[in-house]
């Protein structure tokens, strides 16, 4: 994760990570440049690129040992699995019964070997599954892109300009996160 302290070094607001404290007057700003420089790469490459944890709600859980694909990419790990039983009981899976696979584009998860997943209510939202998702740094190359986007977000802090041309840097943003895309088919 890019931190303020990064950011205001990257913007020239400050010459070293010890005046970050001192220098506090945009740090709303620039937290929301920082937040908003991650959305764009991860909706770019539709990966994630900070550790954070994330929610995913099912009507269900598939039938017998089925997987289910997570729609995030990296998984760091699922936290819990949480489900309403047809009772109406509320129920938490053991992680150890769980079966998380990593390897593909998008993680699947799935019951253990030999086991299949529990009965639910029949109602919409009676699983609800966390994740934590991203990896445990922000690759390099991602970081530099990120670090771009941040400088041009601060700098051009208008919709449009006027009285102004302007270009795209070559080797920039694109360039770096190109790597990382996911490519979406059909």
């Amino acid at each position: 994760m890019i931190t303020l302290a990064e950011a205001k070094l990257h913007l020239r607001l400050i010459t070293s990570p010890d005046e970050a404290e001192s220098y506090t007057a945009e740090d709303g700003l620039i937290q929301a440049l920082i937040d908003a420089a991650y959305r764009h790469a991860e909706e770019r490459t539709r990966q994630v690129f900070q550790q954070v944890e994330r929610t995913l709600a099912l009507d269900g859980f598939p039938a017998g040992d089925g997987a289910i694909a997570l729609p995030w990419t990296p998984v760091a790990s699922v936290d819990s699995v949480d489900y309403i039983d047809p009772a109406g009981t509320n129920q938490s899976l053991d992680a150890n019964a769980l079966r998380l696979d990593a390897r593909p584009l998008y993680p699947t998860l799935a019951p253990q070997w030999g086991s299949e997943w529990p009965s639910t209510i029949d109602e919409p939202e009676s699983v609800t599954l966390t994740a934590t998702t991203g990896p445990d740094t922000t690759p390099p190359d991602v970081r530099a892109a990120l670090l771009l986007l941040i400088g041009h977000f601060y700098e051009n802090r208008e919709a449009v300009a006027i009285g102004t041309i302007a270009t795209d840097i070559p080797l920039g943003v694109e360039m770096l996160l190109a790597p990382h895309i996911i490519h979406a088919v059909g």
